[in-house]
């Protein structure tokens, strides 16, 4: 995927909004130290190998390169904080919401519509090998409601497709 272009920021609505990763790794470590996270997000089920800083940086490094690596943004106290991450990119966009206070409210549905869009945008046709830890059902139940098709499944995940050729 061509990275010219990429925005800054990209708004989602008057509250929410997509931010281009600046290198703060520092900000990704109280997200990543809840269970939640690091379980749905990397995979991770031993809480004495949840991430550090020097995994977080290997994962930011990796994201930043393979597509285009956002914060998700929320308006608290008239400023925007960063309450998760997401990457735009064909093959597996993972996305993540740090903070348990923030999850259940739509924002993932919010930012996975986003990054379809943005996709659509840069040209791309199908997002590929979209990877669901099988213990995330809210994941699972996103992904299917807004037409990705599972494709395959293995011990602990299923895999989904979605044909954005067909989407509106």
């Amino acid at each position: 995927m061509c990275q010219t272009g990429r925005p800054e920021t990209i708004r989602i609505s008057d509250t929410l909004r997509l931010r281009r990763f600046d290198g703060d790794y520092g900000a990704f470590l109280p997200g990543y130290e809840d269970p939640v996270v690091y379980r749905n997000s990397e995979g991770i089920l031993d809480d004495d190998k949840k991430p550090d800083l020097a995994y977080i940086r290997g994962m930011c490094d990796y994201l930043d390169s393979a597509g285009e690596f956002y914060y998700i943004e929320h308006i608290e106290d008239g400023r925007f904080i960063p309450i998760g991450d997401v990457t735009v990119k064909a093959e597996n966009p993972p996305i993540a919401i740090w903070y348990a206070r923030y999850r259940g409210r739509g924002i993932g549905t919010a930012v996975m519509k986003t990054v379809i869009v943005r996709l659509k945008a840069l040209g791309v046709t199908k997002i590929t090998g979209t990877r669901v830890f099988k213990w995330n059902p809210e994941s699972k139940k996103m992904h299917e409601r807004l037409g990705f098709i599972r494709v395959g499944e293995n011990e602990q995940e299923y895999l989904y497709d979605l044909d954005l050729t067909k989407y509106e």
